[in-house]
């Protein structure tokens, strides 16, 4: 799966991962169009939603669909039809559709199920997407969604249970979308998770895609198949690489993850589960090209199963993808990065590294001067053994050079944090080691933050609003460039103003 709806990136780079699924023998790839940051294609139908700056059209994503159908690949589209609607509510032509209720969570928006220009407007949009895209499938969406605000809906709510509401709209978009020749699927948060009864009012022909990125038990997500494939419903198994609890680089149990939907959805021919889809979520979260080895690792398990994937997967990924020769260092190096990779401080595991924003204001480097707990860096042993492996790779360098990126970011931003905690415990604290320190850091961080940007261009718009500012909707350990640069602005600032930079210093105290 890609994420167009949260950043789009090149048309070139889309056909490079449809070669790579053809190579790695995917079948299929989702394509999001949309989210509550923009619409990734300029519908004719329907001028006046909220499009990304760097939308395609619709004969771009049509060449699209025919070029991953040459390849043996499905091109599935995805559009969000009831949560994650804010290219949709954050226009003002469809404002007055919006749905949030004060009482749920405002991290996430919905639009009006019971208001008739909600299904006016899909009618329209599936329309014109089963024109771009051949897929037998439309994918609607449908999970994690904010309703029930509007008066319209509070008044549906007096005179019918919420999950009924849910599946009378939700069979609704299914019509749609059989006018339309497709098979309807969508997200099972709700349907088979959050409000279960949802699913047995269904029409049987709707496709349930279960998605749940901490499972590692294949047994616990076979019993959520049972469910699906008792109630006369087929399900699609969604695990994950890159999703909320990671930045650039997704975990150890990630991998655990896709094995566990391997082993359940493919473990046998079942004609209640259609397979596996692995999401990845947020392009502005990782470097690009610096995760091809966990996508063939997945490839590798949902084909062979999960103790090959585990046997093999990252072998055969070394060997094919770099042409490199697979030994010890190699690896170490890979299972460095899968046991390292920094996860979210509130879903981490014990021991694991903590996911940092770099520090970019004086708020938030008087936080780390004040906590003074320095984080071990595996990301320095990483980065030596990455050096000895470039001259073995024989194909794909600049893939490889990504990845390297990616450890060299990750590197600083530990390496940042324990230079300033370092210098504000010195004693004495001179002013002229300080200012050769902070100048140090800026030179760094200004080099980093080139290589960085350089990096984006190369496969995403360089002019991307989620790569100049700030992106409504995520938080900034979700855009890894932006966040840099203004973290690499910051220590310039200091570096020239160095009086400032000592007295932030010597005001510190421990926590």
């Amino acid at each position: 799966m890609v994420d167009a709806g949260r950043v789009p990136e090149s048309l070139s780079y889309y056909r490079r991962v449809i070669d790579f699924c053809a190579e790695w023998e995917f079948n299929a790839l989702q394509f999001r169009l949309a989210d509550d940051q923009g619409c990734a294609l300029r519908f004719s139908s329907a001028p006046d939603l909220l499009f990304h700056q760097n939308a395609f059209a619709p004969e771009q994503l049509s060449e699209l669909a025919q070029y991953a159908r040459s390849h043996g690949v499905e091109l599935i589209p995805e559009l969000e039809s009831f949560g994650h609607t804010g290219y949709i509510t954050r226009s003002a032509a469809y404002a007055h559709l919006l749905d949030a209720d004060s009482q749920l969570s405002s991290e996430f928006t919905g639009v009006i199920p019971v208001h008739p220009e909600t299904l006016a407007l899909f009618k329209k949009l599936y329309s014109e997407i089963s024109a771009i895209f051949p897929s037998a499938f439309l994918h609607g969406g449908c999970d994690e969604v904010n309703w029930g605000g509007s008066e319209l809906s509070r008044r549906a709510l007096q005179t019918k249970p919420r999950y009924e509401i849910w599946a009378e709209y939700l069979n609704s978009l299914n019509h749609l979308a059989e006018d339309q020749g497709k098979q309807f699927i969508v997200w099972g948060d709700f349907v088979l998770h959050k409000e279960p009864r949802i699913l047995n009012q269904l029409s049987k022909n709707i496709v349930v895609m279960d998605w749940n990125y901490r499972e590692t038990n294949p047994a616990k997500i076979s019993e959520v198949l049972s469910t699906v494939r008792s109630n006369g419903s087929r399900g699609i198994g969604a695990p994950a690489l890159i999703n909320y609890r990671w930045g650039p680089r997704a975990g150890s149990e990630q991998l655990a993850n896709i094995d566990a939907f391997a082993d359940a959805y493919l473990a046998e021919d079942d004609a209640g589960s259609l397979g596996v889809i692995l999401t990845n979520w947020v392009p502005s979260r990782y470097i690009q090209n610096s995760i091809w080895d966990g996508f063939a690792y997945a490839a590798v398990a949902f084909k062979e199963g999960s103790s090959v994937a585990q046997k093999s997967g990252l072998r055969r990924f070394v060997e094919n993808h770099y042409r490199a020769r697979w030994n010890d260092d190699w690896d170490r190096a890979f299972r460095l990065i899968y046991a390292s990779a920094p996860q979210i401080e509130r879903e981490s595991t014990a021991g694991a590294v903590p996911l940092h924003v770099p520090w970019s204001n004086d708020e938030q480097l008087s936080a780390v001067l004040e906590n003074r707990s320095l984080q071990a860096n595996p990301f320095t042993r990483l980065r030596g053994l990455l050096i000895r492996l470039d001259a073995q790779v024989l194909k794909n360098r600049a893939d490889f050079q990504a990845f390297e990126l990616s450890v060299a970011y990750m590197e600083q931003l530990y390496w940042r944090e324990a230079i300033v905690v370092e210098h504000a415990a010195a004693k004495p604290l001179t002013r002229e080691d300080a200012d050769v320190m902070i100048k140090k850091v800026a030179e760094r961080d200004r080099s980093l933050a080139e290589a960085l940007s350089k990096d984006w261009d190369r496969g995403r718009f360089p002019d991307s609003a989620a790569k100049l500012r700030p992106l409504y909707g995520l938080q900034p350990k979700d855009q890894l460039v932006f966040q840099f640069q203004r973290a690499a602005d910051y220590s310039a600032s200091l570096a020239s103003h160095p009086d400032h930079f000592f007295e932030l210093l010597t005001a510190s105290k421990p926590a």
